[in-house]
């Protein structure tokens, strides 16, 4: 009995801690969604070699997404990555689906999220991200120590595998890393076709004022950007 209480008490000073500020600092850690032995299975299965797979598992180097947010606003991007022995210009697939040099912003009280991009087109654009639409579940696991839940995005256009969100009610923010958000709850863990972010530290009402400044840059759709990225690279969309 003494010891439910203690519980309940932790949850409720944890609770009111982040009602407070309503800030925090969350580090993921970024790696593959999957393995050399589940290469395997699929080659036995297939009856031939995968080369381009077991490529991209030799070419994948870790790295570490930032989430930053406030009571409203969130940012998310890549702050660390593993250095990599040789200079080459192979794809590593983990950079790659973390984001690249890509930074994810958030806005709640508009439900709205815009991934800025300034390399690609060498002038800076803003491309607004379809609404996302999660289908909540009951099934929990445990992330990193704490109880979260699990949350499909059918909004996905990806039919053989839809993004899977572990997400955390006692932390009542709505985000997560890159443009994935409007769960109740953090997000601690994000399961993608090819990577998997997973939470490593969590930092409630950092010290210092979280402050969140989007560059400027030309709004634009993903479509309309997709349009740009074909007509500029047209030797990668050739049939």
């Amino acid at each position: 009995m003494g010891k439910s209480i203690i519980i309940i008490l932790f949850l409720l000073l944890f609770k009111f801690s982040f009602s407070q500020n309503g800030s925090g600092i969350i580090k993921y850690d970024v790696s593959l969604n999957f393995t050399l032995q589940d290469i395997e299975k699929e080659e036995k299965k297939q009856n031939k070699r995968l080369t381009t797979m077991r490529e991209l598992i030799s070419n994948a180097r870790s790295c570490e997404v930032v989430l930053t947010y406030s009571s409203t606003y969130a940012s998310s991007s890549i702050t660390k990555r593993m250095k990599i022995r040789e200079q080459n210009n192979k794809l590593d697939i983990i950079y790659s689906r973390a984001g690249r040099e890509k930074k994810f912003f958030t806005e709640l009280i508009t439900k709205s999220s815009i991934i800025q991009e300034c390399k690609l087109l060498e002038k800076c654009f803003l491309i607004e991200q379809p609404i996302l639409k999660w289908d909540l579940t009951q099934e929990t696991k445990l992330v990193g120590g704490y109880i979260c839940y699990k949350a499909i995005n059918i909004s996905s256009k990806n039919k053989k595998k839809k993004p899977v969100a572990w997400y955390m009610p006692q932390i009542p923010a709505s985000f997560g890393p890159k443009h994935y958000f409007g769960l109740p709850g953090l997000i601690l863990e994000l399961e993608e076709t090819a990577v998997v972010f997973k939470v490593k530290e969590i930092i409630l009402n950092p010290k210092e004022e979280v402050k969140i400044i989007v560059k400027e840059g030309t709004k634009i759709s993903q479509e309309d950007y997709n349009k740009k990225l074909k007509k500029a690279f047209t030797q990668f969309y050739e049939n």
